[in-house]
């Protein structure tokens, strides 16, 4: 009887453990996905507002920035009609939240800055202009970043965090730039400030948002022997 008991306390472990890594699997690949599908959009919508920019030297093309998140949403919608939902988790709580909180940040942000930029440009002197203007696309970059790492340590994936440190510290501490000036001659860097800041954008998107959406789908995938990852 005591031995029954305990093979039944054992097996039910068993149980609770493979549906909880059953669930981690379907929320990391749902996650993965939806990062590899928002890094693609965001690296083709940095090239096509580059192109606007380098062709017509207008700033209206940084309009089709606010259209993203929709255009993500539209995508993802269409991606997954015909498949089964994914069902609501904590985890899957925990990570949607913390994207939801960052892109609301990023928004607000972008906007109010946006606003306060066009103030000070038109009642400051130069000088102060470039003291007190908010720095939209470093700090936005920034709280990308930590969504990746968030999402990695909610997930348990080391290379997630990494992704968004790395991610931080070359295009948030200028390393990028530091790159190019070394290596890149004059006339290059010169094409290169046309389109600022696409490039810091299209790369962020690839390193912190499309790498780490296609290593997510490839570890959200059962082992040979059926078990996830530890």
């Amino acid at each position: 009887m005591e031995e029954n008991m305990e093979l039944t306390a054992e097996r039910s472990l068993e149980i609770i453990t493979e549906q909880l890594e059953k669930s981690r699997r379907a929320v990391s690949k749902d996650t993965g996905e939806w990062l590899f599908v928002s890094g693609l959009t965001t690296m083709i919508t940095a090239v096509i507002v580059a192109s606007v920019n380098y062709l017509t030297w207008t700033p209206l093309a940084h309009l089709l920035w606010f259209a993203l998140p929709a255009v993500v949403g539209l995508v993802m919608r269409r991606g997954r009609r015909n498949r089964v939902p994914v069902p609501e988790s904590f985890v899957g709580t925990l990570v949607r939240k913390t994207w939801y909180t960052i892109l609301a940040f990023a928004l607000v942000y972008a906007v109010v800055a946006f606003i306060w930029n066009q103030v000070v440009y038109r009642f400051e002197s130069p000088e102060v202009s470039s003291r007190i203007a908010m720095h939209i696309v470093p700090t936005i970059l920034t709280l990308l970043a930590v969504a990746v790492s968030m999402t990695g340590l909610i997930l348990k994936k080391r290379a997630l965090v990494w992704f968004g440190l790395l991610s931080f510290v070359i295009f948030r501490f200028g390393v990028f730039w530091i790159l190019c000036a070394r290596l890149l001659p004059p006339d290059v860097l010169g094409r290169l400030s046309l389109v600022r800041p696409c490039e810091l954008i299209f790369l962020f998107a690839l390193v912190g948002l499309m790498l780490p959406g296609l290593m997510l789908k490839a570890s959200s995938q059962p082992s040979p022997k059926g078990k996830g990852e530890n």
